[in-house]
């Protein structure tokens, strides 16, 4: 049993106050200190710390491998918040047994956007790894694990070896989510699952006391793993994880240094990366016809278009983007693109109970997703103004 362990670094540019007053007024709608100062703090308590941890698990576990995905506004911010993390980063890509994945650069929903989005977006993110950390992604991810038969083809046709996607039983049908499969319709596209259980009990339940595993220890997860039928095992969860959701005090660092340790206590368990997993000959063909992904207990789209805010912000965007090709100016594309960015709409969500609502209260800033959705309005508003302004179009005051 292979374990493929996955983390995924991002941060949005989250939006400043932007009132209907503001409309024309030249603000950016980005509040720059903000993002920067949020992100030093999250490089304190998380990104150094686990990268470091990280560092010394390569360093003495030669059999230790693990992948990481960096969306380009995490490396934006980072460049100017904590350039250190960055160096972190590469240092970990040069002992060649870390693996890079390519996605969305701005975390977006760009594969619900007509064409040619999602193909520029991953070409620039692929262009941003190549240049900041020398890597050539092979596998491919899309925004928190959306796949489909559709992306798979995609995939294919931008030649990557393979795809993540979400291990859960409604498309798995009865089959383990522990053996790498390959797309129904672009068969040259390996799938690697992620074992939701298992990677939810370090991403959500390690430091709830109330959860009848509580403490989690390495030894324990490690006999989980061993006990595991299958030939891959996907971990795949958010880096912050280690040190921001679950702060250093929980012991959650200890934890993922002692991992290596008690995983080699099981000669059947070992560790690929992504790239390696994907060599792995498929067991069989798995069809997705309609979009999952790892969000909520539904496991679809509803985390970003749940609801009618959401998808009235979402339609908006998508009338706007026309205007903005029209524009053709580089400026207002890329606040268009981190206007995409799935964070914005996350905020918006209001038609959940119980743990999907905390979780999205957790991350949002906003008095109510109402807030949200009024101050994204604003911004979009503002930036429909910007574009008809350059293609030479009256736009009333």
């Amino acid at each position: 049993m292979k374990i493929v362990l996955y983390l995924h670094l991002h941060q949005p540019w989250r939006l400043g106050r932007f009132r209907f007053l503001d409309l024309g007024s030249g603000r950016s709608y980005f509040d720059l200190e903000r993002n920067l100062t949020l992100f030093r703090g999250i490089a304190e308590r998380c990104y150094r710390p686990a990268l470091d941890r990280l560092r010394g698990m390569l360093e003495s576990d030669a059999d230790f491998r693990l992948s990481l995905s960096v969306t380009g506004t995490f490396v934006e911010q980072a460049r100017l918040a904590a350039p250190d993390v960055l160096d972190r980063l590469r240092a970990l890509v040069r002992t060649g047994r870390v693996a890079l994945l390519a996605e969305t650069y701005y975390h977006s929903l760009a594969f619900l956007v007509p064409p040619p989005e999602l193909t520029e977006e991953v070409a620039l993110h692929r262009t941003l790894l190549r240049e900041e950390f020398g890597a050539t992604p092979t596998v491919l991810r899309m925004t928190e694990l959306a796949y489909s038969d559709d992306l798979a083809r995609f995939a294919e046709a931008e030649r990557f070896r393979a795809m993540l996607a979400e291990g859960w039983e409604g498309v798995l049908h009865g089959q383990r989510p522990t053996e790498v499969y390959c797309a129904a319709p672009a068969p040259t596209v390996n799938l690697l699952l992620r074992h939701y259980p298992l990677s939810d009990d370090v991403g959500f339940r390690f430091s709830s006391r109330g959860w009848n595993e509580y403490p989690l220890t390495a030894d324990k997860y490690a006999r989980w793993l061993a006990g595991t039928p299958g030939e891959v095992l996907g971990l795949f969860m958010d880096f912050e994880t280690f040190g921001e959701h679950h702060p250093a005090s929980s012991g959650i660092l200890e934890f993922l240094s002692a991992l290596p340790r008690e995983v080699r206590r099981h000669g059947q368990l070992g560790w690929a990366t992504v790239e390696q997993a994907a060599e792995l000959r498929p067991q069989a063909p798995l069809s997705v016809p309609y979009t999952m992904s790892w969000a909520d207990q539904n496991r679809d789209l509803g985390a970003w278009l749940g609801n009618d805010l959401q998808r009235s912000a979402f339609e908006a965007a998508k009338k706007v983007g026309v205007l903005v090709r029209q524009a053709g100016d580089p400026a207002i594309l890329t606040d268009w693109r981190k206007l995409l960015t799935s964070d914005h709409f996350y905020y918006m969500y209001v038609s959940g109970h119980g743990a999907d609502q905390s979780v999205h209260q957790y991350f949002s800033s906003y008095e109510s997703p109402y807030d949200a959705y009024a101050n994204y309005m604003n911004a979009l508003t503002d930036l429909r103004r910007r574009a008809l302004e350059r293609l030479g179009v009256p736009v009333l005051r």
